[in-house]
Parts: structure tokens; C-alpha cells; sequence
């Protein structure tokens, strides 16, 4: 979580990555972004880049391998910031999200 003051400003949640789109078992090695925001008031102030690094941080201590998440196919911001920490896009599609991933 991120916070200023009193107030959360931002959060990540990160759990172990299921197979047939979360609702089989557990892949080994496998970590899934959840969550990550940050309320537009606090947009460019680089607390994005300190959640996701953090993210990252904790699934290399759990030594997962790979870490994959869903963000809207039009969301431009989370794009350079999945990029800025070497994600890409694997091809797949829903609803409007595509996924990413990269290796820890």
C-alpha cells in the first residue's frame, strides 16, 4: 500500500498464479499481479514504479519465476509502466484486457 498522509493513495495485491484462467490449480513458479492502482490525483508521481518493484521484490523472495497480469488493451500508462519493468504483452485477449507477463 501506498499512503500520504492518512491517505491511501495507492495498492498492489499479488497471489499464486492458477491455470484455466484462475480457477485451477496453482502453477508452479507462477505469480499473479491481482491489482495495482494508484488514484489519478498521484498519476506521474512514480508510485506505480515503487508498488510493481515491490511486487517484484516479494516474488522473487517466494521464488516464483514468472509473473503474468491483465490490464486494459487501451490503457496506455500501464503499458509504459509494464514496459518500464519488462513485461509484454503474451498475444491474449478478453474482454477488452490483454495479458502480460515476464520472467523475476
Amino acid at each position: 500500500m501506498a499512503n500520504e498522509g492518512p491517505e491511501l493513495v495507492g495498492m498492489a495485491s499479488a497471489e499464486p498464479l492458477r491455470g484455466e484462467d484462475g480457477a485451477g490449480p496453482v502453477v508452479p513458479g507462477g505469480c499473479f499481479l491481482n491489482l495495482l492502482f494508484v488514484v489519478p490525483e498521484q498519476w506521474g508521481q512514480g508510485i506505480g514504479g515503487v508498488l510493481l518493484d515491490a511486487v517484484l521484490k516479494e516474488a522473487r523472495r517466494r521464488d516464483y519465476s514468472r509473473i503474468h497480469l491483465w490490464t486494459d488493451e487501451d490503457n496506455e500508462r500501464s503499458h509504459r509502466l509494464y514496459r518500464s519493468r519488462s513485461f509484454s504483452p503474451t498475444g491474449r485477449t478478453a474482454d477488452g484486457a490483454g495479458e502480460w507477463t515476464r520472467e523475476i
